[in-house]
């Protein structure tokens, strides 16, 4: 990724800046999975309930995955969240799911993210909130 060249005023003149050179960051292979796919950051809506995270498994085999659960804390680094890390291993075509009430392992006011380890970009995470 590169950034774009873009006009700089420096002491009233402008300046055309060059682009960085940037290599792209390396695949973790630690634990021997090479993605990190994220459901994205989410928050709690006012009534949570529950909260049940979703994996599913698009690929065309098997597949051995972890799934974490992060707090992710403002100006601070995220942190596991209880049971800590979960590895399964799922089915093609098949989904697993863990929901846990809210006041236990997630809280009101928190940041959270569902972090998957993969072999295979089509095994995909999704996180619903239930109110009842």
């Amino acid at each position: 990724m590169a950034s774009l060249a873009m006009p700089v005023s420096l002491g009233g003149q402008p300046r055309q800046m060059t682009p960085a050179k940037v290599k792209p960051a390396p695949i973790s292979t630690a634990g021997g999975y090479r993605y990190v796919l994220s459901s994205g950051p989410f928050s709690l809506p006012s009534g949570s309930q529950s909260v049940d995270w979703v994996i599913v498994n698009d690929s065309a085999g098997f597949q051995t995955i972890r799934v974490t659960v992060y707090k992710c804390n403002i100006g601070a680094a995220k942190t596991a969240v209880a049971p800590g890390a979960i590895e399964m291993t799922l089915a093609a075509g098949s989904t697993s799911h863990n929901a846990n009430p809210v006041g236990t392992v997630f809280s009101m006011g928190f940041i959270y993210e569902v972090i998957v380890e993969t072999n295979d970009k089509r095994v995909v995470p999704c996180v619903d909130v239930w109110q009842d």
